[in-house]
């Protein structure tokens, strides 16, 4: 009776081939999580940008606040917890034009641009440590346009 078993060369061929189906998986699925977590961003942007055209439609014009918040982006720039937004009354004109995200929140918004005639919105992210700040833009005519520098993965 013979016994067939497999030679030190089979099983290595199949260990390498899982190595490298298992590091092919894992990038996916980091590159993956990373715009998951950026996810929040355009309806962010988006829900800012209609609070700003309701405003405008009573005021007759927009609103700024240059400064972001939550003031920190992504607390250190590996950390991808959420965090609270500010208090109502003390998020500038955030609360001016009565806007508050729903719970917590992963990246920062701006309102840079806001006058009588032109508006724009800004929304960063930095969930996955690295020195690219992803950033979301809106006017009060374009819904929106990520500007990711060198990074490509939205």
């Amino acid at each position: 009776m013979h016994r067939h078993a497999f030679t030190l060369t089979e099983l290595m061929i199949t260990v390498a081939l899982v190595g490298v189906l298992a590091a092919i998986g894992i990038t996916s699925w980091r590159d993956t999580q990373f715009r998951t977590l950026r996810a929040e961003i355009p309806p962010n942007v988006e829900a800012i940008r209609v609070a700003e055209l309701a405003y405008f439609s009573t005021w007759d014009t927009f609103i700024d606040e240059p400064s972001w918040y939550p003031s920190d982006l992504a607390r250190d720039a590996t950390d991808k917890q959420a965090v609270d937004w500010p208090e109502l009354g003390t998020a500038g004109n955030f609360d001016t034009i009565g806007w508050q995200p729903f719970g917590k929140v992963r990246g920062r918004y701006s309102i840079p641009v806001g006058d009588e005639t032109s508006l724009q919105v800004e929304g960063q992210s930095n969930v996955d440590g690295d020195t690219e700040v992803a950033s979301y833009f809106a006017t009060e005519q374009n819904t929106g346009t990520w500007d990711t520098g060198s990074v490509n993965e939205f």
